[in-house]
């Protein structure tokens, strides 16, 4: 066990990065209860771990870094789920009805097209990094081993990656329907 005294002088960056390991799973938990969503909640934590580096030198100590890292995880998963507000909320009973059937075509012309924004509009790093963890299944740590990066900011590369994939999609999406 660390001695306290020793965990409070602990260098500004450690106590923001060891603050999210610590409370990973918590924060998590926190955001998908407030956003409904497991991918828009693990956005929610990478957003919160990004706004919160950026003011790393704040923290005094890891009690107040893990403060404001639950807070901050609260407000980004607030603001999240009111801007995806706009989902239409079907009512259970009727949900049988509301689903859409996607034949293999439709389903193979989504993934081209996503495939064409990763390779067209990413940088060659958050290329490299959905295609490690999401077709070859990498965990996060192996991957910023291969990467020469750390584990964390192969999380915040990855989710910034898939907010931007989802929002040019949604916009061609809007575009064709138009």
């Amino acid at each position: 066990m660390k001695h306290p005294a020793r965990a409070e002088t602990m260098k500004q960056p450690d106590r923001i990065t060891n603050a999210f390991t610590a409370l990973r799973e918590q924060m998590l938990s926190l955001a998908e209860r407030i956003t409904g969503n497991r991918d828009d909640a693990a956005d929610a934590v990478q957003d919160a771990f990004v706004k919160l580096w950026q003011q790393r030198g704040k923290y005094e100590t890891t009690s107040h870094a893990r403060g404001a890292g639950m807070m901050t995880v609260r407000t980004t998963s607030i603001d999240m789920a009111r801007r995806n507000s706009h989902r239409a909320d079907v009512p259970i009973e009727k949900a049988a009805d509301a689903v859409v059937e996607v034949n293999d075509n439709d389903r193979s012309l989504a993934y081209q097209q996503v495939r064409q924004i990763i390779d067209n509009e990413l940088s060659r790093n958050q290329q490299m990094i959905i295609d490690l963890r999401e077709v070859e299944g990498l965990e996060f740590e192996e991957i910023a081993r291969r990467m020469n990066m750390t584990a964390a900011n192969v999380r915040v590369e990855l989710s910034r990656a898939r907010k931007r994939v989802r929002e040019i999609y949604q916009s061609r999406r809007k575009e064709m329907n138009a």
